[in-house]
């Protein structure tokens, strides 16, 4: 299979499992996870985290384009794994969002912890989870920039919760932005090694 049909696959196999939760409470089985995301005019976050988020998603973008060429050089391709990317791109930001951002940082305030170790550990699980991409091609460096890179995005986006009130919307809003642009190009360059 090459790098591409693997890369596919890979997204595909994700994408089921994080639409799955979706699917889940649109036939009726309610998960109070999914409530309140930020994006109603009675729930909407302050102007400021709202621009935030848009100055953390484009300097991620740029960060990714500047240290891996690749994927700013498939930005102009049309294709089935582009389309993939994109429904990706809108099931991992939101899912992501809600298990890294609302459910661990709220449960570990619920255990007592301050906002900057929430920050802290928030970043840390989230680029953990990331490292995993790079573990493809089996090279511990790629995992490491990952995990680094990832956990960095994911202090980003823990700041921004806090200082937003606790309003996920500017958080899943970022992490979308940044799948669109990035997604399918970021798996396949980890797949291939590039």
């Amino acid at each position: 299979m090459n790098d591409r049909r693997k890369t596919g696959f890979i997204l595909i196999t994700f994408s089921m499992i994080m639409f799955s939760p979706f699917i889940m409470n649109l036939v009726g089985i309610k998960n109070p996870i999914f409530q309140n995301l930020g994006f109603s005019r009675d729930t909407l976050a302050p102007f400021y985290s709202w621009g935030l988020s848009l100055i953390l998603s484009f300097g991620y973008i740029l960060y990714t384009f500047r240290n891996i060429p690749c994927i700013l050089k498939m930005q102009r391709e049309i294709s089935v794994l582009k389309f993939i990317g994109i429904l990706s791109a809108f099931a991992g930001g939101l899912l992501e969002e809600v298990i890294f951002r609302r459910w661990f940082m709220d449960f570990t305030m619920n255990l007592g912890y301050g906002a900057i170790l929430q920050i802290v550990l928030s970043g840390i699980i989230f680029g953990l989870a990331h490292s995993m991409w790079f573990l493809f091609k089996r090279e511990l460096r790629f995992a490491l920039l990952a995990m680094l890179s990832t956990s960095m995005l994911g202090f980003g986006l823990a700041i921004i919760y806090v200082i937003s009130g606790r309003n996920i919307g500017p958080c899943i809003a970022a992490h979308v932005l940044i799948n669109l642009v990035i997604e399918p190009w970021l798996m396949l360059s980890s797949v291939s090694g590039e």
